[in-house]
This record gives structure tokens, sequence and C-alpha cells, in this order.
């Protein structure tokens, strides 16, 4: 099977479990996602380039997330 690294946004929202949005909001005139490395245009058609999105992934910092479980209380707090 020949695998592309050239894949439409809906492919690769199906791929990453990410909605579609995700990608088109990151993409175009936001400029957050650099072209060529990461997304082209193609025939009027946004393609995501898998690998270059998964090294952007890589090499961007976790941001801490304040969900998830709750702080627990010191016995002091009790």
């Amino acid at each position: 099977m020949n695998q592309s690294n050239w894949v439409t946004i809906a492919k690769a929202g199906a791929e990453t479990g990410l909605p579609e949005s995700f990608f088109n909001e990151r993409t175009g005139l936001s400029g957050i996602w650099p072209e060529g490395p990461v997304w082209k245009w193609f025939e009027g058609r946004k393609l995501i380039n898998m690998n270059g999105f998964y090294a952007l992934v890589d090499k961007t910092p976790s941001v801490r997330s304040n969900r998830g479980r709750k702080k627990a209380k010191t016995c002091q707090e009790q």
C-alpha cells in the first residue's frame, strides 16, 4: 500500500481524531501553521502534510491543563 504524506483535511481529521475545524482554524489566513511544511493548497483543496503536522506537534510544548483531578487538600487544610 502506498501511503502519502499529503492528505485532505477530512482524512487528517479522521486519522488524528481531531475535528476538521481544528485544521481549518490553523491554516490559511490565520497563519498559525506555516504553509509548505504543514499544509498547502492543491487544485483548490487544502492538504495537510501528516509528517509535518506530527513534527509540529512534537516540537510544540504542552500547555498545562487546569482540567482533570482536583488538587487534594493537605492535612493542614482539613
